[in-house]
């Protein structure tokens, strides 16, 4: 079954109330047919970096409940759940199994063994796509004392796979056919990119090593009735490769495109982005990361990203920065600005809402982040406790606190929104961009007599929604 065409909820397992059971609660009680699907970021027992350090995708974390809750949101949304393939926790029992018995250890191919590589200079070392302010490299201990060097491209408790080898593909096939039988609709491929080590080069995205790896994720997938979305911030070309290989891209783009669109009040770059973007794609203004900077890259041009991050920088934590190796290229060392997307429209209720609004009338299918939903704040508290710039977008609701977001005015406006574009047929038809000048947007979708249109006055910030009534046909118009 192809995936709903409707809006799907990123959502932690455990950041509406206390676990997957309160999260489906608040989905079927209170979203309804406001969504078709749900993201749910890692609910595997992990030890590091917000679950996308996983022991097992077998598991469900007893802290967050059990395979009986994903089964039940299954049951009535398209479930997408990450599988993270770059690499596993160093508490895996994989992995411990090799620390016990080195290369003598049944799971020792899973892991790349750095010095099997061969040398690696400073000149190869300058040009790996670090993740860290260091060699992507960890020193371990094996039970007879010897040593030897994993690859640790994000923390060191997270260990690196080896894709030169068949036990990773053995091990993902297995993981694949699990998720599936638990009524998984699609995979967000997390952190595919650096699965492509090549001493010499960048070790991440590697030509074409890269698509023969994804095309078998691809293939593995299908099989089982499963679709995939590989995740990767970088040059906006990448997600236009991928959506032509026939799997599902992002819309990356689309965040700081918004962002210049309303706060400069000029519709041009996203015009222009809305006639060339791809179709198979899953749009976001928000995410558990950052708004991302090289996503927008050759869209928005040089001049205009550099205003925006000192723009949204006034609003939010301190940037995460590229740490790639020797050239930091286009606008310098800028990776993700930490806000959330409500803080970066400056708590603006109209041009939050209109942002959504083209969010929901674009091509794809648009995810909204559940921090996004509620029109949530900056969490400095949570950042400043543990340390990490991203939490500043994780804050942790209980149940009794989502619910009163709900109630807020913005949040109303929201879901009639979201209603609207996952449940008016006109969705189902052909896309049509339709003329503005450069400080409004209108676009709409077509489908037989059913039709939905969007009018952006980006002056004004103010969004209007023309359509026809389902059931009769009739004229519906109004203000968001």
């Amino acid at each position: 079954m192809p995936l709903a065409n409707a809006v799907q909820l990123i959502a932690y397992p455990n950041r509406i109330g206390g676990g997957l059971a309160d999260l489906a609660q608040f989905i079927e009680g209170r979203l309804g047919d406001a969504v078709g699907g749900v993201h749910i970021l890692p609910p595997f027992p992990s030890n590091a970096d917000g679950g996308f350090s996983p022991l097992s995708h077998r598991e469900i974390d007893p802290a967050c409940g059990g395979w009986a809750d994903i089964e039940r949101l299954a049951a009535r949304y398209d479930v997408c759940l990450d599988l993270v393939l770059n690499h596993l926790a160093d508490d895996s029992a994989e992995f411990r199994d090799y620390l016990r018995h080195g290369r003598a250890s049944a799971h020792a191919d899973l892991f790349v063994d750095v010095d099997a590589l061969g040398e690696i200079g400073p000149d190869d070392l300058a040009k790996i796509h670090i993740r860290k302010e260091k060699e992507p490299f960890r020193e371990i201990v094996f039970g007879d004392g010897s040593r030897g060097r994993v690859w640790c491209t994000f923390t060191e408790r997270q260990v690196d796979l080896n894709y030169r080898g068949a036990a990773v593909y053995r091990l993902m096939a297995d993981n694949i056919a699990f998720l599936a039988a638990r009524g998984v609709k699609l995979l967000r491929l997390d952190a595919f990119g650096y699965t492509t080590k090549q001493i010499g080069t960048s070790c991440f995205l590697v030509e074409p090593e890269v698509w023969r790896i994804l095309e078998w994720f691809r293939s593995t997938a299908a099989a089982h009735g499963v679709e995939i979305l590989p995740e990767v911030h970088d040059h906006p070309s990448w997600q236009y490769a991928i959506a032509r290989r026939g799997m599902w891209a992002y819309g990356f783009a689309l965040p700081p495109l918004l962002l210049y669109s309303l706060l400069d009040a000029n519709s041009h770059y996203l015009k222009a982005w809305l006639r060339m973007c791809p179709h198979n794609q899953v749009t976001v203004l928000d995410t558990h990361d950052g708004i991302c900077i090289p996503d927008v890259e050759d869209i928005l041009p040089r001049y205009h990203i550099e205003a925006l991050i000192q723009n949204v920088s006034e609003r939010s934590a301190d940037p995460i920065l590229r740490r790639s190796a020797a050239n930091a290229h286009s606008v310098g060392a800028i990776y993700q600005l930490t806000c959330t997307f409500f803080d970066a429209l400056q708590r603006n209720e109209d041009a939050y809402i209109a942002a959504r609004a083209i969010q929901l009338f674009a091509p794809g299918i648009p995810q909204i982040y559940y921090v996004g939903l509620l029109a949530g704040s900056n969490d400095a508290e949570l950042m400043q406790a543990s340390g990490e710039a991203r939490d500043i977008n994780r804050h942790h609701y209980s149940l009794d606190e989502a619910l009163q977001a709900l109630e807020a005015p913005v949040v109303q406006r929201l879901l009639q929104l979201m209603r609207l574009r996952s449940t008016h047929p006109a969705f189902a038809g052909e896309f049509e961009l339709e003329y503005s000048n450069d400080s409004s947007v209108a676009m709409g979708w077509r489908a037989g007599a059913q039709r939905c249109q969007l009018f952006v006055d980006l002056n004004f910030r103010t969004a209007t929604v023309s359509c026809t009534d389902p059931v009769d046909g009739s004229e519906v118009r109004y203000r968001c």
